[in-house]
């Protein structure tokens, strides 16, 4: 992976729902299609297996309908190797 770099702290907003952390990035439909590129996986299915999560969770992510709590930054972390710097870096607007 090329320069990653540490998004701003105002760029993580952290809240709780229902006793969930929930972690605000920027855009968790762009953090999915650069993780699957990442890691060379075909679709949200195989993401969602490798991160052992139903293929639900993938896709309230690409839709916008949910943000990625904890656990799930967590899961994509370990299964990636990419540090969470580097995680929330992918989830950065490009412009």
């Amino acid at each position: 992976m090329t320069n990653m770099t540490e998004l701003p702290a105002h760029a993580l907003i952290t809240e709780t729902r229902g006793g969930e952390a929930a972690v605000h990035t920027h855009d968790s439909a762009a953090l999915v299609e650069r993780l699957l590129a990442y890691m060379g996986l075909r679709n949200d299915a195989c993401l969602a297996r490798e991160l052992g999560v139903p293929p639900f969770a993938i896709s309230k992510l690409r839709k916008g309908s949910t943000a990625v709590d904890t656990d799930m930054l967590i899961r994509m972390h370990e299964t990636s190797g990419l540090s969470i710097g580097e995680l929330r870096a992918l989830s950065r607007p490009r412009h």
